[in-house]
């Protein structure tokens, strides 16, 4: 076997990750004639099967299934990429649309609770429609910063030392203006809900 510009290639010039690729597929004219081909495919084929037959075997083995722990940690990341993913548009230029993820938003908001005081936020839920509002006097606005109905669900703990009314009023404002200001995003609806005290 010959090694030319970093990958290996077979004696017959052929590089062995295109062997590789076509080993779940009969043989090509020129392997079935090649005994360098011929003997990579034999090499290649015992692997796989014994890949093969591994990974069966892992999976009837109850010792190696994931723990109800592993599991949920695994579910944790998946749910924090789709968040990830799922996108908030905030305009529309000639060049396309700007948006912003739901989970730097979600980060946005938790940081405009957190700069009031005796509020911690927990957890924050996005809700809402991509689609721009129609106005009764024309087509639908191709703006989304004024047309987006953008919907939050913002759960916190508060000090036992604030008035909870007030505060959370002051909370609602809070978030309204620094999402207002840091992505042109007007909130349609800020929902609030406070779910435990805490001792200062």
């Amino acid at each position: 076997m010959a090694m030319n510009e970093g990958q290996p290639r077979l004696g017959c010039g052929r590089i062995i990750d295109d062997v590789w690729e076509s080993i779940d597929r009969p043989a090509s004219i020129h392997e079935r004639t090649c005994r360098d081909c011929q003997s990579a495919r034999a090499a290649l084929e015992h692997l796989e099967a014994v890949t093969r037959s591994m990974r069966d075997r892992d999976r009837s083995d109850p010792a190696l299934r994931p723990s109800r722990r592993v599991r949920a940690a695994i579910l944790m990341v998946a749910r924090a990429e789709i968040r990830r993913s799922r996108r908030v548009p905030l305009g529309t230029t000639p060049r396309g649309t700007i948006d912003i993820s739901e989970q730097a938003l979600t980060g946005l908001i938790r940081f405009a609770a957190s700069t009031l005081p005796g509020v911690r936020a927990r957890r924050c839920t996005i809700a809402g429609t991509r689609e721009p509002q129609t106005s009764p006097a024309g087509p639908p606005s191709t703006a989304a910063v004024d047309g987006e109905d953008v919907r939050i669900t913002l759960t916190v703990a508060l000090s036992s030392q604030v008035r909870i009314p007030a505060t959370v009023t002051l909370l609602r404002e809070r978030v309204g203006t620094i999402v207002q200001a840091q992505t042109g995003i007007t909130m349609q609806q800020i929902d609030i809900g406070v779910e435990d005290l805490y001792d200062v």
